[in-house]
């Protein structure tokens, strides 16, 4: 059986253009279809786990013992329904252009590409995922399942530039800071009241003295909300923060900071709610030995070194890595995941099709050998 580079176009140009967003379960489910549809001649086995944001499609092969690479993707995209018509798919041979098209339908044709040419003894798991782009709250549980049973992990995001491999994410955080005041006339009696804004000011200011760019640690107050009118001293007032640390030892040190915040004025009450729905992924010994592999395979099929990088971004890599060796990044190469000029460079596809596909014989390979009988 054979899967060429024009089987690899159609694929991706269908996957491109059915719209999938987050939440909208009924393309989430076409997309995982339609790779399920071109993995038809390989007759491999499948599974749908359902959700209420859209099913997890698991495809797999199994032997007895140790499940070999699990690999992960997700079908879901940020785009909402109707992209398409103003951000069309468009094919212009070594750069190709859509929504979802880097991140990461392109990696789903890779991962399909790379199963054509796994021999049929070697076995692995693959989870298709509907909720990536929004935290996988509903995925997680299986994917952390899965993880415990692999050899390695091999997710199928987006790569870097010239294929980088992401060996490191930052862990995120999503925080709503409260904030109870004391309302009163602004004009008449403002000493009677405690100004909500005002404290959500001095605790901002706190917030960014708590980073520390040195060890990857950002704070960003997106999103601020408070008072009611102008001549009333604001009773109430919150704020949406995204936090990222890159080491468990800077969430810990965040997350014991924000459950005893100071207070400014201390007729007010601050709270912070919420949590890191992602832990760091770290890039353990185990990991640096596939990552090793993949440079070794990457330097004999494209003839140039690979990088390893760490980025701000998360993915399900998260959660995998402090389970079993994560190899992320393994998509894909392009530019511009999650904006309007998004797009592939198609020439890095076969290159990424064998070094996904090499890695899934080892992984294979090592979970057949732990599993056979000792003589």
């Amino acid at each position: 059986m054979t899967w060429d580079d024009n089987q690899a176009k159609r694929l991706l140009a269908d996957l491109v253009q059915i719209e999938s967003p987050s939440r909208y379960a009924e393309g989430i489910r076409q997309v995982q279809e339609r790779v399920l549809d071109a993995l038809t001649p390989l007759s491999l086995q499948y599974q749908w786990h359902f959700t209420e944001r859209g099913p997890v499609l698991e495809i797999f092969r199994n032997v007895p013992g140790r499940q070999g690479a699990l690999l992960l993707a997700h079908a879901d995209t940020v785009w909402p329904l109707g992209t398409l018509d103003t951000m069309p798919f468009q094919d212009q041979g070594d750069r190709i252009f859509g929504p979802g098209v880097l991140d990461m339908k392109g990696g789903l044709v890779i991962g399909v590409g790379a199963l054509y040419d796994v021999p049929a003894d070697i076995p692995f798991c693959w989870l298709i995922t509907p909720d990536e782009e929004i935290g996988s709250d509903l995925s997680r549980q299986l994917i952390e399942e899965k993880a415990r049973k692999a050899s390695v992990t091999l997710v199928l995001e987006p790569g870097g530039e010239e294929g980088a491999l992401k060996i490191g994410r930052s862990g995120v955080g999503n925080f709503r800071m409260e904030i109870t005041g004391i309302e009163s006339h602004a004009g008449l009696h403002p000493d009677q009241g405690a100004s909500a804004i005002r404290e959500l000011a001095q605790q901002i200011l706190w917030l960014a003295s708590l980073e520390n760019r040195v060890l990857g640690t950002t704070i960003n107050v997106g999103v601020v909300k408070g008072g009611t009118t102008t001549n009333v001293v604001a009773a109430s007032a919150v704020a949406e923060i995204d936090i990222r640390v890159k080491t468990q030892k800077e969430q810990e040190r965040i997350e014991k900071t924000l459950n005893a915040p100071p207070q400014f004025d201390t007729r007010t009450s601050t709270r912070y709610v919420g949590g890191f729905n992602r832990p760091p992924m770290d890039h353990g010994p185990v990991a640096e030995q596939w990552f090793r592999q993949a440079a070794e395979i990457w330097e004999s099929i494209r003839g140039k070194p690979l990088a390893g990088i760490n980025v701000g971004g998360a993915s399900d890599g998260n959660f995998t890595a402090a389970i079993t060796p994560t190899l992320d990044g393994l998509g894909a190469v392009g530019q511009g995941a999650h904006a309007r000029h998004e797009h592939i460079d198609w020439r890095f596809m076969p290159w990424r099709q064998r070094l996904v596909q090499e890695l899934v014989v080892r992984a294979g390979q090592e979970a057949m050998a732990s599993s056979a009988p000792s003589s």
